[in-house]
């Protein structure tokens, strides 16, 4: 008997009440669109796919789009019960978050084959510095099986509006181009290879140097708030999560190198013997070398120290969606074969093993979230601009050591794949 279920059915009260705050929230920022005629012409279903920085991406690159989409999302975001609601109102298909996943793709099917359209991240994750993540190569065996015309929307400026590590918005310029990459019969003809080399050319975003060209100002007092989320790493001390944020300026509490952020999203050496980078780009790429080659030293010595560790920390469980249940206060540490979560009023120890350690990820503000044995640990930092990017990096480095190379998260490190 054919199944004529709808996949991921939507409200359409929740859709217009979207619609209705994305039609005020683009006006009132002044978000604009380039969209070719071939574009808004198209009939579904399609698949787009889109560079990802911003909390707002996939309700931007979808509320101008001629047709609905369904978005693909972290099911991490279905464990807060407001964004559940409307997540699961809009269609949202959820997707375990750096996990070879192959349900999505059955349920990407299921809505394409019913006439409904796609939105993929192909970076997976949120970008931390406004520059494209390399493209996970699979996107291409999508293409080839949904069969379907493909969009590719770059949005520029969103680093300098909504970066990942700000929760907070800033008056800046934004721009979302909008291209149809691929027809039908593109999709049909060309090999996988061919329509990889081609999205990769396509769907690329350099944030500085868009900005080294535009000079758009940022107009905001907070220009530095939570900067530390993705620059962990003092370039004259070497101090791990040792940044303190005032306004626009941001600066080491162990050496007292300080930083401006000037009105166009620059810095500028306050105090320090150098200005070593003058842009968040270089500063997060020579960091992400510098802790990989830190964890790899104490490894190969077979060391006995901690290689991060996070103080006061609050700890949530859950084995599902649901909502997560408070473990209490610990102190979270990673070791070369271990992570060890000891809370601190009931001194009892949960030692967490590489071997049943399926993925840790950074989430918004300073929550890290750990799949392990099938379950889900949320560690919240104990105090504001803790970075849960540092622990991400660190595992990686670790796993690579290893040989656990499907673990690895393709946009760390990618140099030495």
């Amino acid at each position: 008997m054919k199944n004529n279920k709808k996949a991921f059915p939507t409200k359409l009260y929740i859709r217009f009440v979207v619609h209705v705050v994305l039609f005020a929230f683009t006006r009132f920022f002044g978000i604009r669109k380039n969209m070719p005629g071939e574009v808004k012409r198209l009939k579904s279903p399609y698949l787009l796919l889109s560079n990802h920085i911003g909390f707002w991406d996939p309700f931007l690159v979808g509320f101008f789009l001629p047709h609905y989409t369904r978005f693909v999302s972290s099911d991490a975001a279905f464990r807060n019960p407001f964004f559940n609601f409307f997540l699961s109102r809009l269609g949202t298909i959820p997707k375990k978050k750096n996990i070879r996943d192959s349900k999505v793709i059955r349920d990407i099917v299921s809505v394409a084959r019913q006439g409904g359209n796609v939105g993929v991240f192909p970076e997976a994750v949120r970008n931390w510095a406004g520059s494209t993540f390399p493209l996970d190569p699979s996107i291409a065996k999508l293409i080839r099986l949904l069969k379907v015309p493909v969009i590719v929307s770059v949005i520029k400026g969103m680093n300098l509006f909504n970066p990942r590590w700000s929760p907070h918005l800033r008056r800046t310029k934004v721009e979302i181009d909008y291209t149809l990459l691929f027809t039908k019969e593109d999709v049909v003809s060309l090999g996988e290879e061919d329509i990889y080399e081609k999205l990769c050319d396509t769907l690329v975003h350099n944030e500085i140097e868009h900005q080294h060209k535009e000079m758009n100002p940022i107009k905001s007092g907070k220009r530095a708030e939570f900067i530390n989320h993705a620059l962990y790493v003092c370039p004259q001390c070497h101090a791990i999560d040792s940044f303190e944020v005032d306004n626009n300026d941001f600066y080491c509490t162990n050496c007292s190198y300080s930083i401006h952020i000037n009105i166009y999203g620059f810095f500028e050496l306050k105090q320090g013997k150098k200005l070593y980078f003058d842009n968040i780009k270089d500063w997060y790429g020579w960091e992400e070398g510098w802790l990989l080659n830190a964890v790899e030293k104490q490894y190969l010595n077979n060391s006995v120290k901690e290689i991060l560790h996070d103080r006061n920390s609050s700890v949530f469980h859950t084995k599902g969606k649901g909502k997560a249940e408070f473990l209490g206060k610990a102190d979270i540490s990673l070791y070369i074969d271990r992570i060890e979560i000891k809370f601190n009023e009931k001194g009892s120890l949960k030692v967490l093993d590489f071997e049943k350690l399926q993925t840790i990820n950074p989430q918004v503000r300073e929550v890290l979230e750990i799949y392990y044995d099938k379950e889900a640990y949320r560690v919240v930092g104990g105090r504001n601009g803790v970075s849960a990017l540092k622990w991400e990096v660190a595992m990686n480095a670790i796993w690579r050591l290893k040989g656990d190379m499907t673990k690895l998260s393709p946009y760390i490190d990618s140099a030495r794949a």
